[in-house]
């Protein structure tokens, strides 16, 4: 796949990030807390109901763990970064800032 992330942060500003389960297990995991911490740190949330941990408003953006660095966006997370993180923008789709994977 021919893709060039130029880092400009656009997909963690203005798309919102799908948590799972766990993504937040390892996220939580690699920053040593306590789960229940950093749900509540982070805005996540237990739904009653089914028991799933869930963003507490889905597609909130920007992600708490983007930050710049000379222009350049950092993802603070990145070894554990979210699934769909790993695989953005997808074949031929265009990212935020118009490049292509494909």
């Amino acid at each position: 796949m021919d893709f060039t992330c130029e880092r400009c942060g656009k997909c963690c500003k203005e798309i919102g990030i799908p948590w799972s389960d766990l993504d937040v297990h390892l996220v939580a995991a690699h920053l040593n807390m306590d789960l229940h911490h950093f749900l509540g740190l982070y805005g996540f949330q237990e739904n009653e109901y089914s028991g799933n941990i869930e963003p507490a408003e889905f597609g909130v953006t920007p992600c708490p763990f983007l930050k710049y660095d000379r222009e350049k966006a950092i993802c603070t997370i990145y070894p554990v970064r979210p699934k769909v993180c790993q695989g953005y923008p997808g074949l031929d789709i265009l990212c935020r800032g118009g490049r292509k994977r494909g």
